[in-house]
Formats: C-alpha cells, sequence, structure tokens
C-alpha cells in the first residue's frame, strides 16, 4: 500500500468550481482573487493578503518591496546582511542573493527545526558588520513563538520577514505563525495544508507595503493600488490605463487558483486537525523504539486548540549513521513509504550554494543541521491519507525500527 508524502487532494465540488471559472472566460487575477486574499485576511488575522502565482514568488515580493518601495524610503539596501537557517529552502536564499543582499546562515534549533535564536544573538555578536534583518522559516507545521522572536528583532533592531510557505494553520501563542513583522509569505502547492495546485501570498498589516507587492506581482502596474488616485493625478501625462510605478514581475494567479484556494481555507481547521491525528498514531507506534518524531511535544501543548499543524512528520533516528539510515529508506521505500530529507537538508552542502565562493562555508560548521541532514527524514502527514494508509504506515515505520 503506497503512503505517499502528499496528494493532490481535490473535491468534485472543487473541480465544479474550476470548470465554472473556465466557462465565465475570467481566466486571470479578478474577483475570486480578491475573493480569497479577503477569507485569507480573516484567517490569519492581518489587514491585507496579496496572492501570487507561488510562495517562491512571495519571497521574492517580499524583499523587492524592502528594497525598492514606491513612495517611501527603502529598509533594505543592496549589500544588506539578512539571518537566514541552515536549514531551508532553495527560494527562501535565492531571492537575498539574487536581489544583492547577503544571506548570514544561522544554526538550527534540534528540537523545533527552526532557525535557533540563541545561535542567531551569537553570530550577531561575532559579526564585525551589521545584520539588518531576518527572514526565518517556520518549518513544517512549527510556529515559532512571535514573543521570543519579537524580542530578538527589537534588541538587535531587525527588519522582520517570514517564510509560513510550510506552516499555514500553525499558531503559537493564540497568534498565527509569521504574522508578527513586516510581512509573511504562504504557499498552497499541493502538498501544503491547502493547494490552489500552486499558489502563494503575502500577509502583512502595512497598506503601504501592499499596495507596492500588487504593482509588483503585476509588471509594476499601478492599477491594483489603493493609492491609484494619487498616482493618477501626479502622472497625468501618461496613459492611465498603462501606467507603472514600481519595478515589478508577473507572479500574477489565476482565478481558478483563488476559487479552489476558497473552498480550501473554509476546511483548513480539519485538514490541520487530521494532520495532527496523524502525527500522534506515528508518535505512538514508534514509542520506545530509536525513532522519535521531531515536535512530538506539541501534540500535548494545547494553545488555545491551536499549535503545530505538521505539514510533514520528521522522524529522527538516535545513533545513526550513514548505513544504518541507507538501511532504514531503503526498506520504508521498498515498502511503498515515500520519504525525503528535512527540506533540503543542510542547504550548505548543495553544490548550488558551494560553488559561490562568497558563501562557500563547510556545512559542518552547523552541526544540528547537519546531523539533522544525516539522521532525519520526513515521512508524510497529509490530510488525504486514509486510515488504512495511515496504519501502514504506522506498523512499516515500527517494522522499519527492526531492520537496524
Amino acid at each position: 500500500m503506497k503512503v505517499p508524502l502528499a496528494s493532490v487532494a481535490l473535491s468534485k465540488s472543487e473541480i465544479e468550481l474550476v470548470n465554472q471559472v473556465l466557462i465565465s472566460r475570467n481566466l486571470t487575477m479578478g474577483a475570486e482573487v480578491k475573493r480569497f486574499e479577503k477569507l485569507m485576511c480573516q484567517y490569519l488575522g492581518v489587514k491585507e493578503f496579496v496572492m501570487v502565482n507561488s510562495g517562491s514568488s512571495a519571497n521574492l515580493l517580499m524583499l523587492e518591496a524592502l528594497l525598492r518601495p514606491s513612495r517611501s524610503n527603502p529598509l533594505l539596501k543592496p549589500g544588506d546582511n539578512v539571518l537566514v537557517p541552515a536549514i531551508a529552502w532553495p527560494t527562501t536564499i535565492w531571492p537575498i542573493i539574487q536581489l544583492g543582499l547577503n544571506p548570514i546562515f544561522v544554526d538550527i534549533d534540534a528540537k523545533s527545526l527552526a532557525l535557533d535564536l540563541t545561535k542567531a544573538q551569537e553570530k550577531i555578536d561575532s559579526l564585525n558588520v551589521r545584520v539588518s534583518a531576518i527572514f526565518p522559516i517556520h518549518p513544517l507545521g512549527f510556529a515559532i513563538p512571535p514573543s521570543a522572536l519579537n524580542d530578538f528583532v527589537g534588541k538587535n533592531d531587525l527588519i522582520l520577514i517570514n517564510d509560513v510557505c510550510e506552516s499555514l494553520g500553525s499558531w503559537s501563542e493564540s497568534q498565527h505563525a509569521g504574522t508578527s513583522g513586516i510581512a509573511s509569505s504562504y504557499s498552497f502547492y499541493f502538498s501544503h495544508h491547502i493547494t490552489t495546485m500552486e499558489g502563494g501570498g503575502i500577509a502583512t498589516d502595512n497598506s503601504a507595503f501592499a499596495d507596492d507587492l500588487r504593482s509588483m506581482r503585476s509588471h509594476g502596474w499601478v492599477r491594483d493600488r489603493s493609492d491609484v488616485n494619487f498616482w493618477l493625478e501626479n502622472n497625468s501625462q501618461v496613459d492611465p490605463k498603462f501606467l507603472f510605478v514600481s519595478t515589478g514581475y508577473n507572479v500574477r494567479p489565476m482565478e481558478i487558483q483563488a476559487v479552489i484556494g476558497s473552498s480550501q481555507i473554509t476546511r483548513i481547521d480539519d485538514f490541520v486537525n487530521r494532520r495532527r491525528s496523524i502525527a500522534r498514531m506515528v508518535v505512538d507506534a514508534i514509542a520506545g523504539t530509536q525513532f522519535s518524531v521531531i515536535g512530538s511535544e506539541t501534540l500535548s501543548n494545547v494553545d488555545s486548540g491551536r499549535n503545530h499543524s505538521w505539514m510533514l512528520i520528521p522522524i529522527y533516528v538516535s545513533n545513526g549513521n550513514a548505513s544504518k539510515m541507507n538501511r532504514i529508506l531503503e526498506f520504508l521505500e521498498q515498502s511503498e513509504i515515500e520519504t525525503r530529507p528535512v527540506l533540503t537538508g543542510n542547504f550548505l552542502a548543495q553544490p548550488a550554494i558551494q560553488k559561490l565562493e562568497e558563501f562557500k562555508i563547510s556545512p559542518k560548521n552547523f552541526q544540528v543541521a547537519q546531523d539533522i541532514t544525516e539522521n532525519a527524514f520526513l515521512v508524510g502527514a497529509h490530510h488525504d491519507l486514509t486510515d488504512q494508509q495511515v496504519d501502514f504506515l504506522c506498523k512499516t515505520l515500527k517494522k522499519a525500527t527492526e531492520v537496524l
């Protein structure tokens, strides 16, 4: 029985909604996108949400808007240093480099897999250059506590933006992951907590920042901004239908993505509860073995009924080594249990970053990230898994401990 890492999980009614959009011939960013954005604001408890075509584009636009705002002074400038975790997704790191900023890598916390704020402070204290911003990932459904993050940011006078692409539905201290700071990115790829097939977006409480995001997602166009009249009145010499006021890309979402998202966000609590249930069953199944689930303590730490949202289940193997890990992963894959590394593993070991001389740092300098890379793996926790698949997953994981 196959247990995948992810599932498309579109209902018949959602497919019918897509058909209705196609029949309407209103295909690109329009009324359905605005409706989904409003629903996301309500769910996250933020003032603004700007949908784009992917979480990766969301990360790019957040940084672009910090570097090149249309009406205010830039909050970042090329050459500024940005703290990032050593275990990361590529498109958290690449926009920093592509836009002329410098990533400063920090080791992660073994219990949460998030950027370790204590080590981040040590990094800042040891550097002879100023750090301007922090771009943490809230990993695999875990929300970094906002009080700790805000204290760290305030103490060090940093700009805070958040990558929450893996952690929709995750809460800490009664606040959704990533909703402190200037902005946060989200992904709705089909393996995530809700899907729009591809898709993403940015949450913020800053209306001017949101206006710049709206321009930047659509070539720099003025037309979707709340301050459109200001620009029209001050640029009467330019055709108002083709007025561009910022840098820009084409990362617009489609109406079919938004109509699916609007349906799915109404079911997010059910999806997350199912994922937590799967995580709890896996924890129980491997209790007393050399396997342990990273983050399992959150299952008994209820924060107003909401906490960890479990995008996937990270399993750590005690006293592991390369030979042991190979046997475990081979057994699971042969049993049709899909596995993968924790994100990309230690990003400093990836050839893409190693070939850039200015960022060529030994992965071994990040001991926790390297340990997780060598001794941990992920299995699925998708809410679309059947009871039979979850039962098979639990039994097979237990058997995998016997191959050690």
